[in-house]
């Protein structure tokens, strides 16, 4: 299984008309759904379905007087898509697809990708996505590059007693060899990562991490029978790692990095 970006659905719809259709996602017909979801663009409109041949949409009516794009329009549409993710199989569309009206959703995207999308939910039956985030903890990274890297140790000890406007070739390379250090102690990590979660899981995606204390941004595709041993893999990685990587677990989630290839 490989990674996709969410299915396209029409972006917009009658710029003229007051209000259009948001759609999250599609699941098997329900009999209900939760209380209480929230919605993008309007807290005030309700989360209902569209149905077609046992299939649904999830939607709620969106004004069009405004874009969106707001972060309580993302975390509405996660937080929809993840509610329903803890109890059944959910396909997300992308952040953002609006349609014109309801019959929309039916006639342009449930009836003409029926298959597709039964294809899809069959393939991510029992399924359910963790993501696993780590930073280091108090510069655990930085602490153990001096101490692993002979140069670098070196270097750093040459600079103590120069003064701040001298030694500036010398600081660049020091700056640079731990940067590259990092990077390979990251690139570390995250295998381990997923070498210490991933027999648990049916497949994995490993996401770049973008700041200085990040340390590991991974996601887990789980068996719903297996997330107790998934858990407690992460259990037994975050006591070899406590004091330099805390890990953070999030999920269950919608399988937004688990996507097959249309």
């Amino acid at each position: 299984m490989t990674t996709q970006p969410r299915h396209d659905a029409r972006e917009q719809g009658d710029a003229t008309a007051e209000r259009g259709v948001y759609v999250y996602g599609i699941i098997r017909s329900p009999d209900d759904l939760p209380a209480d979801l929230p919605s993008v663009g309007d807290d005030k409109a309700p989360v209902r379905l569209a149905s077609h041949r046992g299939l649904s949409a999830l939607v709620s009516e969106v004004p069009l007087s405004r874009p969106l794009g707001t972060r309580e329009d993302l975390l509405a549409h996660e937080r929809v898509l993840d509610t329903l993710a803890e109890e059944t199989t959910v396909l997300p569309m992308r952040f953002g697809s609006v349609v014109s009206t309801v019959d929309a959703v039916t006639d342009e995207l449930l009836a003409p990708h029926h298959e597709h999308f039964e294809s899809v939910l069959s393939e991510l039956d029992g399924l359910v996505q963790f993501t696993v985030r780590g930073k280091y903890a108090e510069d655990a990274h930085l602490r153990e590059v001096v101490t692993e890297e002979p140069e670098i140790m070196r270097l750093r000890e040459s600079l103590q007693d120069v003064a701040e406007d001298a030694g500036y070739a010398e600081r660049v390379r020091l700056g640079e060899l731990v940067n590259e250090a990092v990077a390979k102690k990251r690139q570390a990590d995250g295998e381990q990562l997923v070498r210490s979660l991933g027999a648990a899981a049916v497949a994995t995606a490993s996401h770049e991490v973008g700041g200085v204390e990040d340390a590991v941004d991974a996601a887990f595709l789980v068996d719903r029978r297996r997330v107790q041993e998934f858990e407690l893999a992460l259990d037994e990685l975050a006591q070899r790692w406590t004091g330099r990587v805390s890990l953070r677990l999030l999920g269950p989630l919608a399988p937004y990095d688990f996507l097959p290839e249309s």
